[in-house]
């Protein structure tokens, strides 16, 4: 087994390697966000589920970010490390000295800052593997760090979706060392307290408003405004519609202003962060997706779990879960015509928009579940040789 470390150095000394009783190794889990957002989430449920395994394992994080706050609140060992960006000068020697403290020979890490910063901890851990979970489906760098670091032979990818399982081929990593292991939503936090009339009352609308949903971050590649102009082309034949855009961002103050330049106060609200998104999940008639790159949304697995009808772009992950026709409508990316046309159909054709809604819960529940996604990251951990 190679023991050079990215820069092609001499490795420090072994961990010692622990095990669980479940057979899988000890893990060191490296997430280097300092926001909440669906990656921390995702890393949350997987320390649960492991732990449920009998996993040794540990956080390695942000100090006073809100995973190591949520994590640590739920009695999770924590390594609070500072995480300056990818080429931080410390980080790696620190995370390597967490990894040989716990005698972990698997790291794990849950975004692109922290992958950087594995990848280099690797040469001061003789033996030991790294796991990334990739979870957007932008292009891989072609400069010659990033080469190094996506080819390493000691790395093994987890891709959320066979769209960002394709990305990663395309960028030069063997397919042999990518698995698909989809994103998955704890279905059991959802409190069923909430009604469509909670999320009407809140706003003022009438019973006959047809509410449509988008929750996401407030980023580029989510591509609200593309919801926000098709908009209008939605109102003049459904005067009804309501758009809901949940989440925050730093698009916020362009998206408002868009709202504005087309005269959209009132038929388009930003609500920002909200902790009650199941007050909006059980409001929406429909839930759109109008990313432009995409590895596969969560929220749009809790909208399909609440039975919601969806209409999605075609990109990353999302036709994993959106089968055109059969579950929800596909249309391509920045193309708000074909989103506003799509929104109508559905508007217009309630028995379609329920039998999606139905169909997407049933899909979500067999394929989609916090389970599948733990269970299917610990086979990962079984097949790599430590």
């Amino acid at each position: 087994m190679n023991a050079a470390g990215p820069a092609g150095g001499a490795s420090a000394a072994e961990p010692a390697g622990g095990a669980s009783a479940a057979g899988l190794p000890a893990v060191l889990h490296v997430d280097s966000g300092k926001e909440w957002r669906g990656g921390q989430a995702q890393a949350l449920e997987l320390l649960r589920g492991l732990r449920g395994m009998g996993v040794v394992q540990r956080l390695a994080c942000p100090p006073g970010s809100p995973l190591e706050e949520r994590a640590g609140g739920e009695g999770f060992e924590i390594a609070p490390i500072p995480m300056r960006g990818e080429w931080d000068l410390f980080a790696p020697r620190r995370i390597a000295r967490a990894a040989r403290a716990m005698g972990a020979l698997l790291l794990h890490a849950h975004d692109s800052r922290a992958h950087g910063l594995c990848w280099r901890s690797l040469g001061h851990l003789r033996g030991a593997r790294l796991v990334v979970t990739r979870r957007v489906d932008f292009a891989i760098g072609g400069n010659y760090l990033s080469r190094r670091k996506y080819r390493n032979p000691r790395t093994h990818y987890i891709a959320i979706s066979s769209g960002v399982r394709e990305v990663l081929v395309r960028g030069g990593v063997a397919p042999e060392r990518v698995d698909v292991v989809p994103s998955g939503i704890n279905v059991s936090r959802f409190t069923g307290k909430y009604s469509r009339a909670d999320l009407l009352a809140e706003f003022g609308l009438p019973a006959e408003t047809f509410v449509v949903g988008n929750i996401a971050a407030l980023t580029d590649h989510k591509g609200q405004c593309f919801l926000i102009d098709a908009a209008p082309l939605v109102l003049r034949e459904c005067p009804r519609a309501r758009f809901f855009i949940v989440g925050e961002g730093e698009l916020r103050g362009a998206l408002e202003r868009q709202i504005a330049g087309r005269a959209l106060q009132g038929n388009v609200f930003l609500t920002g962060y909200r902790q009650d998104v199941e007050k909006f999940l059980a409001g929406f008639d429909l839930f759109v997706l109008s990313s432009r790159l995409e590895g596969l949304c969560t929220s749009l697995l809790d909208a399909q779990y609440f039975g919601v009808a969806a209409v999605a772009t075609r990109v990353g992950g999302a036709p994993d879960v959106v089968e055109d026709g059969r579950n929800g409508l596909l249309v391509e990316p920045r193309d708000p015509a074909a989103l506003a046309e799509a929104i109508l159909r559905l508007w217009r054709d309630e028995p379609l928009r329920r039998r999606f809604g139905a169909e997407g819960r049933r899909v979500v529940a067999e394929r989609f579940t916090a389970q599948f996604m733990v269970e299917g990251t610990a086979a990962v951990y079984r097949r790599l040789p430590l």
